[in-house]
């Protein structure tokens, strides 16, 4: 599939989802190209990265929500975090050799903002 078209749609989870289920739509967002759903899960300092993910992204899939956590000391904007577990997909034209084709570990702070939380940065520490 090409990345500017969507395969299918996510739901964008509601005000009350848990920090694990945005997680998860999003996710899932990138796996269908759905920039709507992905862009409204992102912080707006994050966006450019989910757009470079759904440019980049041919699939993800075998998607497995992780660990989830709170921690009271860390900055108020990044108390929350989640690890997932997922295998990706690149597409041949744009493949990035930090970041190969295969499973991955990788982790999603979220920030709590307007009533939601909100993706607002990734990696793995």
């Amino acid at each position: 599939s090409w990345p500017w078209r969507e395969r299918y749609l996510v739901a964008v989870p509601a005000p009350t989802a848990s920090p694990r289920q945005v997680v998860l739509a999003y996710l899932r967002a990138l796996d269908a190209h759905d920039s709507a759903t992905a862009e409204a899960l992102s912080a707006p300092g994050f966006r450019g990265t989910a757009d470079r993910w759904l440019s980049s992204t041919a699939s993800l899939t075998r998607v497995r929500i992780d660990k989830a956590g709170y921690f009271p000391r860390d900055p108020a904007d990044q108390r929350y975090w989640v690890l997932t577990e997922f295998r990706y997909a690149s597409h041949w034209w744009d493949q990035d050799p930090s970041f190969a084709d295969g499973d991955h570990v990788w982790g999603y702070y979220l920030v709590r903002s307007h009533g939601r939380y909100l993706i607002d940065d990734e990696g793995l520490g």
